[in-house]
């Protein structure tokens, strides 16, 4: 559960963060002159060229992805700690150390996968609301389907890489286990 949780809310932050950058950057060339307009009355379109501010932005995404890579790193090792017998009695039985580690990164597949679904939804439900609400009904057309199709697609294969290595580590933790430590140890 903590590392579903954590890639959501990794990949809500990454997939808001993408739309709602590309939404704001497109609205000068997409949008209307008179959406173009009033915003700039508004003084929600100052300057879509600062690089300053997309500086920060990767920054913050950056910061959010690495925090996240070591929650989920934090709860598969976790998870390794707590089947201590578990791997103890499959090594007993003749389980290979590749399947030791196949097994983990199949788990975090899994769970990447779904995690990722439920926080690219979010992020971009959350985006489009957010554009919903700044734009009207021109949010549709500030998004061109081939720049969404690409913002979708990286957000799927990092939230699917991130999970996959921050499971590397205790895959290989638990695949070197002796199997008489594990099966001694009292947690």
């Amino acid at each position: 559960m903590l590392v579903t949780s954590g890639i959501i809310l990794a990949l809500a932050f990454l997939t808001y963060i993408l739309c709602s950058d590309t939404l704001s950057r497109n609205v000068p060339q997409r949008g209307s002159p008179q959406l173009v307009e009033e915003l700039i009355k508004q003084g929600v379109i100052l300057d879509t060229e600062d690089t300053d501010a997309s500086v920060q932005t990767w920054w913050m995404v950056a910061l959010a992805l690495l925090i996240s890579f070591v929650g989920i790193l934090n709860a598969m090792v976790m998870s390794v700690t707590e089947r201590f017998r578990e791997i103890g009695t499959m090594k007993c039985l003749g389980a290979l150390d590749s399947f030791i580690v196949k097994l983990y990164l199949l788990e975090s597949i899994f769970q990447g996968c779904a995690g990722t679904l439920v926080g690219l939804s979010l992020g971009l439900g959350l985006a489009l609301l957010e554009g919903l609400s700044i734009y009207g009904a021109e949010t549709w057309r500030l998004i061109p389907a081939a720049t969404f199709a690409r913002l979708i697609a990286i957000c799927l294969v990092t939230g699917v890489t991130l999970t996959i290595l921050s499971a590397l580590y205790p895959a290989w933790r638990a695949a070197k286990m002796q199997p008489v430590d594990a099966m001694r140890s009292e947690i």
